[in-house]
């Protein structure tokens, strides 16, 4: 996890394969609140969105392919992902 400036603020390893999403709430605990949330498909979970929208924060993740219903994120602020 970066800040805005694209420096490092949260670091957390794991293994290989361990699904990304898993290592999501133990991030942002560590990182205390956050106003966006910007991550690739890996973080597109309905409990993550439902945390970061019940703590007042933006979620530009985009949904899964296999997503029956599309979801909608901000393409634009999309793009500033290739800080991390």
């Amino acid at each position: 996890m970066t800040d805005l400036l694209g420096r490092p603020a949260v670091l957390l390893l794991t293994a290989g394969n361990v699904a990304d999403v898993t290592m999501a709430g133990p991030l942002m605990d560590a990182a205390g609140r956050v106003r966006c949330l910007i991550a690739d498909k890996g973080y597109d979970a309905n409990a993550l969105r439902r945390r970061l929208h019940a703590e007042g924060a933006d979620v530009v993740i985009p949904g899964r392919s296999n997503r029956k219903v599309p979801i909608d994120y901000d393409q634009v602020r999309y793009k500033g992902r290739w800080r991390i």
